[in-house]
């Protein structure tokens, strides 16, 4: 045990004294073991300590010295002050030493710690609330374990944030660079390649149609599809910038691969190919397409019903009394500077041909299957056509005990009256002066009634044989129709098809 240096004069009277004085002065539940192993300071000369902010106070040599025999109370006091005082720490609190590694970690040189006879100063608390004091060396040991646990779990955690921030960025960057070959590949298979605009125009001619009530956006979206241009965006606002945004319907010879501004100057300017888009319904008669074709020519109705008067010219067989029926229904695309005559030929040549692929050629029969086709076309469903087909050949028959040679069709009578509509008086039915009136005219009517289409052609050249003589469309909207042999049968059918007409008045 170190014992406080004395004087040399009366070691025995001071020492005495000393140890007297300092059991007043501690705690009276320090017992004297306790008292034994405390040191007083200044027994090394030079011993540093650190005060409650942390300031180093190095002790002044000779200090002990001072200690003399003659020590009197003054003295005494002054001791005691000392011991019952606040004591300068040899090291922080716990919560002071975890504040201090959070800001300290990492960190090339530890916090400096002080040194053996200061911590004699120290006096610890124990968790049960009891005033203890604490082996020096040992709490500087565990003091330096703390230190290095929390220094090696900050990095720790330190280690494991900077994994996460690196993982983030490179998932990130992955993320970024799959985005950017998505966008570049997806570019890459669309017509353009994902450009606005062909850098020129290049690549064989290729003819675009433009039909007809099509504007810049569809025409532009399909120019794109084809490859024709890159970027329909780009066409429709060079379009809508020059003429309005107007094209016109009609075929366009154009490049593979055009510029947009190249594009549209095909379909507006001097490479346009002016055209005339034409529709021929089925069954349509031959004055509704007269004025659909005035509609969009620059010729006149007059004009195409003078050049109907000569069937001739249109190489249409000596039997036809006009045009009507030779017409043939579907879609024409005529050049603006084509003529009447240009323009009826092109219309009465699909149904030539229709007639000679099913091996009518001779005159007379090419004008019975039109006029035939013309009624199947007003009267009967596509799927009907042959039935019905077979139906007016046994009623032509001027032998059958049915009809006696009477074709007695509701539709050439109501062509007759030109009007269009699907029922008519019984004065109507008897008016001979009707020479489409089926019922007081036995035969064919004298001319067709309508544009044929090609299967109801194709039906007249080639009927179905069977051994009805009467059919009758029960149902208007579904077109459902019944077929008879006796004419007390028929009549069934149509008491049923009257029924329909009363429920829907305004169909009938």
């Amino acid at each position: 045990m170190s014992q406080p240096p004395t004087s040399p004069g009366a070691p025995g009277d001071h020492e005495s004294s000393g140890e007297d004085s300092l059991r007043e002065a501690l705690p009276s539940r320090l017992d004297d073991d306790l008292f034994d192993d405390f040191r007083l300071p200044g027994e090394d000369s030079g011993a540093s300590h650190t005060d409650e902010e942390g300031r180093e106070a190095v002790a002044e040599p000779g200090r002990a010295d001072q200690n003399s025999t003659d020590q009197n109370p003054t003295d005494q006091h002054s001791a005691d002050q000392h011991l019952a005082g606040p004591a300068p720490r040899a090291d922080r609190s716990a919560d002071e030493r975890a504040d201090g590694a959070r800001h300290d970690v990492g960190a090339d040189d530890a916090v400096e710690h002080e040194d053996d006879e200061e911590s004699d100063w120290s006096l610890l608390s124990s968790g049960a609330g009891s005033t203890l004091l604490e082996d020096p060396e040992q709490a500087d040991a565990d003091s330096e374990l703390d230190d290095e646990q929390r220094a090696r779990a900050e990095a720790r955690r330190r280690d494991r944030r900077r994994r996460q921030i690196r993982g983030a960025v490179i998932i990130g960057a992955v993320l970024l660079v799959l985005g950017l070959l998505a966008t570049k590949l997806i570019g890459a298979l669309l017509p353009g390649g994902g450009k606005d605009d062909y850098e020129s125009t290049s690549g064989d001619e290729v003819t675009f149609t433009v039909n007809s009530g099509e504007g810049p956006i569809i025409i532009g979206r399909r120019l794109e599809e084809e490859g024709i241009i890159a970027s329909s965006g780009r066409f429709k606002e060079i379009t809508e910038a020059t003429s309005g945004g107007h094209i016109q319907p009609g075929d366009y010879t154009l490049r593979e691969r055009m510029t947009a501004q190249d594009a549209v100057r095909g379909l507006q300017g001097e490479a346009r190919v002016g055209v005339s888009y034409v529709v021929v319904n089925p069954g349509q008669r031959r004055d509704e397409v007269f004025e659909n074709m005035a509609e969009a020519t620059s010729h006149d109705v007059s004009e195409f019903e003078e050049a109907a008067q000569h069937p001739e010219r249109f190489g249409l067989p000596e039997q036809a009394k006009g045009l009507e029926g030779y017409i043939a229904s579907g879609e024409y695309r005529l050049p603006q500077t084509a003529d009447v005559d240009e323009v009826l030929t092109e219309v009465t040549k699909p149904t030539k041909d229709r007639l000679a692929a099913h091996g009518i050629k001779d005159a007379k029969k090419q004008d019975r299957v039109v006029t035939i086709a013309s009624i199947l076309q007003a009267e009967a469903r596509e799927e009907d056509f042959a039935t019905v087909a077979g139906i007016i050949e046994n009623r032509l028959d001027k032998d059958n005990t049915e009809t006696h040679g009477y074709l007695q069709v509701d539709a050439t009578v109501i062509y007759g009256l030109g009007e269009q509509r699907l029922q008519f008086s019984d004065e109507e039915r008897q008016d001979e002066s009707n020479e489409y009136n089926t019922y007081q005219h036995k035969g064919l009517p004298p001319t067709p009634i309508g544009a044929p289409s090609e299967a109801a052609i194709a039906a007249a050249a080639e009927p179905g044989e069977n051994d009805y003589y009467y059919w009758v469309t029960v149902n208007i909207d579904t077109g459902e129709t019944k077929f008879a042999t006796t004419y007390e049968e028929h009549q069934k059918y149509q008491n049923e098809y009257r029924r329909w007409c009363e429920d829907h008045p305004d169909v009938c």
